[in-house]
């Protein structure tokens, strides 16, 4: 069957740069020596962009001139999965000082994209300045302006630098090394100077790559003070940091293939979309009139609508890509065409940022107590009794099938949330009660013990 296409134009303006799409690629790091070769890179990137990538990233460029000889590229990945529950993500792990590019190779990744690239998908630079100097990332980011580079996205979320020796003394004397990363990005002064120095060098915009350790209600005044200093939009999110688990049955030694120890690691995957959206959503609502880019565990195309509707211009592919390879951008293209089509939707525009307005103080929520009830659809029910063995006052177990006590049901919903067969839906209740009836009633029952 031929795949029926759409003529639906998905460019943009992202930080006042044309791209041809909203999807594209995320800054990877390199985990191979071959990695180092700015040849190979853009063979790679290209890849990407002949599935429909609408822009690029380089991996993050350190200011070291050239790559020590004794550090070669390398890493470790390592699945991520809880028994009963499957595949969850996985975990990251490197030495940040081997992984990141070098300038030389950086200014000549920017080149060769430059040479090669359609004019439509614009090169961004994601750079590691020199630790807590804002002027010498300001320096640093003007070379690669000067290279040719499109956008400009300051890196200080990179967890890696945080599992090396010496982090924690560094964080706590913001005396940031080089390998700053997320040393720098959870310091929202030391950060905001480095984007405005680096704002006030150069002339192409300039972003910031948010860090999951800063979480809400600060991100909401760390990104205000960025905006207020001239950054364009604001990248959400890097990797957390995590522990993975000790191999419980070897003394709790590494689980990392062929590793003897077990630092501290990043955590990718499709969960990340959560830190993902608490960013791109809360910064939308209280921080509006600021671009963003959401990037972490969009795995699926469906993802980049819901991102799109908290309020993202553009999604980039990180854990999705390394799950399904760049054909991803391709799905995730044909899906919002057909999305759209379906939908009604004439541009982008007409859904972005629709959801935010559902994202509203708690005391507005109705929560339809007495109103609102579970119900169980028998002919899905296969009788596993998760519902009635668990926190729940109104499911209980009847001829091998989950049965519901209106009277006592809150329409907390956990039962929608845990049942393995979605046999249970949220209904109208047929003999709704008011809050204040409900209380006279426990009331009551509390009176007479």
């Amino acid at each position: 069957m031929t795949k029926k296409s759409f003529d639906i134009d998905l460019s943009l303006k992202f930080a006042g740069v044309k791209m041809r799409s909203p999807f594209g690629v995320a800054s990877q790091a390199p985990f191979s020596p071959l990695a180092m070769s700015p040849v190979h890179l853009t063979e790679m990137l290209l890849k990407h962009v002949e599935a429909g990538a609408g822009f690029v990233h380089t991996p993050y460029i350190h200011c070291e001139n050239q790559h020590p000889k004794d550090r070669l590229p390398t890493g470790r990945f390592m699945r991520a999965e809880v028994n009963g529950f499957g595949k969850l993500g996985m975990y990251a792990l490197a030495e940040s000082y081997r992984i990141e590019m070098r300038l030389q190779e950086g200014l000549k990744l920017i080149e060769t994209l430059k040479s090669c690239l359609p004019a439509d998908v614009p090169v961004i630079a994601n750079i590691l300045g020199p630790g807590a100097d804002p002027d010498g990332w300001a320096e640093h980011a003007a070379k690669m302006e000067a290279a040719g580079a499109d956008i400009i996205e300051l890196d200080v979320s990179c967890p890696l630098p945080a599992n090396a020796a010496g982090a924690i003394e560094a964080y706590a004397s913001e005396r940031i090394p080089e390998h700053a990363g997320v040393l720098l990005g959870d310091m929202p002064a030391l950060t905001v100077a480095v984007a405005k120095a680096t704002v006030q060098r150069c002339k192409i915009p300039v972003g910031v790559k948010m860090s999951p350790e800063v979480g809400f209600p600060r991100l909401v005044g760390f990104v205000e003070q960025l905006k207020e200093v001239g950054v364009s939009f604001v990248t959400s999110v890097n990797a957390p940091l995590s522990v993975a688990p000790p191999d419980i049955y070897n003394g709790g030694r590494s689980l990392f293939p062929g590793l003897n120890l077990n630092p501290i690691a990043p955590a990718i995957g499709p969960f990340t979309k959560f830190l993902c959206y608490r960013n791109i959503g809360t910064i939308s609502v209280f921080v509006p009139g600021l671009d963003q880019a959401a990037v972490g565990g969009l795995v699926d195309p469906t993802h980049m609508v819901e991102a799109m509707m908290l309020g993202a211009k553009i999604c980039e592919f990180s854990s999705g890509t390394l799950w399904k390879g760049w054909n991803l951008i391709e799905a995730s293209t044909d899906f919002v065409k057909k999305y759209m089509h379906e939908q009604g939707y004439d541009s982008l525009e007409d859904f972005r940022g629709m959801g935010t307005r559902y994202i509203r103080p708690v005391e507005e929520v109705d929560w339809g107590l007495g109103r609102l009830t579970a119900s169980v659809d028998d002919s899905k029910c296969k009788g596993c009794g998760i519902c009635a063995n668990n926190l729940c006052w109104a499911m209980k177990m009847e001829d091998a099938k989950a049965v519901v006590n209106e009277k006592n049901c809150s329409a907390c919903s956990l039962c929608i949330a845990i049942c393995p067969n979605k046999a249970v839906s949220l209904v109208e209740a047929k003999n709704p009660r008011t809050e204040e009836e409900i209380h006279a009633e426990v009331m009551g029952q509390i009176l007479k013990k």
